[in-house]
């Protein structure tokens, strides 16, 4: 079992950083099924690379599913480029 950063993460699932990657975690563990990081590994935080690997085969890339910064509107219009 390979263990892996979150720089890697961000990489493998579109971000730029790994701080992007950072900023949507709790996101994309709520509202997407994102793998949850290792219990044991508090710093640096890593995951397992097989289940990362799964959820990128399932849902592809995500930086179009960062955080929205923005009002209602900006939100909105997001919303209907994804259509």
């Amino acid at each position: 079992m390979i263990f892996i950063t979150a720089q890697i993460v961000a990489e493998m699932t579109g971000f730029d950083t790994a701080s992007a990657f950072l900023r949507a975690r709790d996101r994309m563990e709520r509202d997407q099924d994102f793998p949850t990081p290792m219990p044991t590994c508090l710093r640096p935080m890593k995951w397992r690379n097989d289940a990362v690997a799964a959820w990128v085969k399932t849902r592809g890339t995500t930086p179009s599913d960062a955080p929205i910064v923005g009002g209602p509107n900006v939100i909105l219009l997001d919303a209907a480029r994804r259509v």
